[in-house]
């Protein structure tokens, strides 16, 4: 008994030290965690790389059924105006557009640096992708500059108010929901075919926004009008869309477009007997696993970080 005692007189003690031990510990502080999606509809597979100055990392997850991955870095948190964001696909991935499951396994997109503001919600978007594309091919980094040059050329400048400019560029699918039915129609299709356009001529350094623009509008128009119930199919609720990649990468097929025509072979793919129906996916069940536990970079350079699993944005 008197051995019994004595341990557990010595246990005690012990556990009393480390007690005191532990009153002087510093928490190390928790970093901040920030939600970005990829929107063109959600696009689930994708990563987020940022650049915040110095500080660069890749997220270790991917986009979710919603289109979201969190990036964790403080840098990002506090003062998102000085950081850019790309969207990828890791090589040998895939990539979903949940809202109508289109492949989307060769998209970037891209926000530029000065488009982000702390507390503001972040979205990449084809938008997004071609106001950083616009900045780089001008040299002018004013991002207003830029998102007005962008809007304007797509038509699109008198049919949105600021804010709604500003929404579709940080959180989209909200903010189409409060447009009316055939600004919202138009929206989606010409974020549909831009994206396809930026696909496509993702190798060509020479194109001008005022090219990219008139494919994209010449060829949003006529997908509307042979498919009045855009995004989905004509006397159903079936989402619908096109994949015009392939036929966008042709140099011929393009300078068509360019001229305001659209090409013989394009115009097959917006027929309604030719329009492919898809689906919209359960975003609860993504087809790409967003927590996959290996790949990513981490953070390089300064105090670059990874991707966290609790967002908070």
């Amino acid at each position: 008994m008197k051995i019994k005692l004595l341990s557990t007189i010595i246990a005690g003690v012990i556990l009393a030290g480390c007690g005191s031990d532990n009153n002087n510990d510093v928490t190390v502080p928790k970093t901040k965690n920030t939600q970005v999606q990829a929107y063109d509809g959600a696009i689930n597979g994708m990563v987020a790389t940022y650049t915040c100055g110095e500080e660069t990392g890749t997220t270790k997850t991917k986009t979710d059924g919603k289109g979201h991955v969190t990036v964790s870095s403080n840098a990002f948190a506090d003062t998102p105006d000085l950081c850019s964001v790309v969207l990828s696909v890791p090589k040998g991935g895939k990539a979903v557009d949940m809202s109508n499951g289109k492949d989307m396994s060769n998209v970037v997109y891209s926000i530029p640096e000065g488009l982000l503001v702390a507390g503001q919600k972040v979205a990449a978007t084809p938008f997004t992708t071609l106001i950083a594309k616009t900045i780089t091919s001008t040299g002018d980094s004013d991002v207003k500059t830029a998102m007005d040059a962008v809007f304007t050329e797509l038509g699109l400048d008198s049919k949105l108010t600021e804010e709604e400019k500003l929404g579709l560029l940080t959180d989209p699918d909200a903010t189409l929901k409060t447009l009316s039915a055939d600004v919202m129609q138009e929206v989606a299709a010409t974020t549909m075919v831009l994206s396809d356009v930026l696909v496509a001529q993702k190798d060509n350094t020479d194109i001008k926004l005022e090219d990219i623009a008139i494919v994209t509008t010449t060829i949003a128009k006529d997908l509307v009008e042979k498919n009045p119930d855009f995004p989905t199919q004509t006397g159903s609720e079936e989402p619908i869309y096109v994949d015009l990649t392939d036929e966008l990468a042709d140099e011929n097929t393009f300078k068509e477009a360019v001229s305001g025509k659209v090409p013989t072979d394009i115009a097959e793919a917006t027929k309604p007997e030719n329009i492919v129906v898809g689906e919209a996916l359960d975003p609860t069940n993504p087809p790409v696993d967003p927590n996959p536990g290996t790949g990513g970079t981490g953070g390089t350079g300064g105090t670059g970080g990874d991707d966290g699993d609790n967002p908070n944005g």
